[in-house]
């Protein structure tokens, strides 16, 4: 996949909370099953044995099929943009990313017609596309206006050449349906966005994605997702400083679930929009975006009742490149 397009990205991917897919599992033959999704518009077969594991949702949406063994896995990953994608760039994204994979070994590469009437592009090839080990893979990459699609199978190279006839069942299998239920991102015009007790300055060309945690209110990025804005409202705790509400944050954050290998660079008290703020910069791995660091930048302020997260995700090699448009955001903050 995608490395840098497969979190977030996103960024920071970012910060998130899963939805989960619209689907139902029917057995179609003796011994494979009907994976759905109709709020997806795809369909996809897989041996009724395997497992099903849905990886990530919104508009990074995976889902995986694993062997019982462990060494077969057939998957689909999705992204939406919020506008139309370029085919032809989708593909040579997918084609550099994969050439840079570790143990990369090109095998074949070829058009195909996909089930729903489009062509995609088919890569199969040897590398590490980051299970840890060399693996055979076959990948079609395919778009459908704000869709870009990546649906295959990879294992280990002597179970994949052993199983040949399952991987092209699997792969022969998928299917666009002709309508899905998802609502693609939608482009920002820039200006402010105003929301329940705040404002803040979006840049024009970034695009607003729907929220991937009950708790947030707002979250942007532009195309490449990277970096991320969300925003935050939550209760303030009674009878709390804001440095003891601060101090409390980078306590519990290790301990969370949320954040992985947290490492705590600065923490300083800073003024937003005539409030006192504190200003945290950090490394971590979400919980939902596993594997991909990321550096943060969170602006913590409290108004009244309630406490607001301005929270900035990016790539740590990205992050000095990105700093200035992060704080042009997040400090565009005002209470309302």
């Amino acid at each position: 996949m995608l490395k840098k397009a497969i979190w977030l990205v996103t960024a920071c991917l970012t910060l998130l909370a899963l939805l989960s897919a619209s689907c139902n599992g029917t057995s179609t033959t003796s011994d494979m099953t009907l994976y759905q999704s109709t709020e997806h518009g795809f369909s996809i077969e897989y041996p009724e044995e395997w497992s099903e594991n849905v990886q990530g949702a919104g508009t990074q949406f995976s889902i995986e099929f694993a062997d019982p063994d462990g060494l077969l896995t057939a998957s689909v990953y999705l992204q939406y943009e919020c506008q139309e994608i370029v085919s032809s760039d989708f593909i040579a994204q997918g084609e550099t990313y994969l050439s840079s994979v570790p143990g990369y070994n090109s095998i074949s590469g070829r058009t195909v017609s996909v089930g729903g009437g489009i062509s995609g592009h088919e890569i199969v090839a040897k590398g590490d596309i980051g299970t840890g080990q060399v693996e055979k893979f076959r990948f079609v990459l395919l778009v459908r206006g704000q869709q870009g699609f990546w649906y295959g199978v990879h294992g280990e190279p002597g179970a994949f050449d052993e199983q040949e006839e399952i991987v092209e069942d699997i792969m022969d299998s998928f299917k666009l349906l002709s309508t899905f239920t998802f609502a693609a991102p939608e482009p920002w015009p820039g200006g402010t966005y105003t929301g329940t007790g705040f404002s803040v300055t979006i840049p024009e060309g970034w695009c607003q994605y729907p929220v991937l945690r009950p708790e947030h209110v707002c979250y942007f990025a532009p195309p490449e997702k990277s970096p991320s804005v969300h925003i935050s409202v939550q209760p303030r705790l009674e009878d709390t400083t804001l440095q003891e509400y601060v101090d409390s944050i980078v306590e519990d954050i290790p301990t969370s679930g949320y954040w992985a290998n947290f490492n705590l660079i600065s923490k300083r008290s800073v003024t937003v929009g005539g409030l006192d703020a504190y200003e945290l910069v950090f490394t971590g791995m979400s919980d939902l975006s596993p594997g991909y660091t990321t550096e943060c930048k969170y602006l913590i302020a409290i108004n009244g009742e309630q406490a607001f997260w301005v929270m900035a995700v990016t790539y740590p090699d990205l992050f000095q490149q990105h700093e200035a448009i992060i704080d042009e955001v997040i400090y565009s903050f005002r209470p309302q």
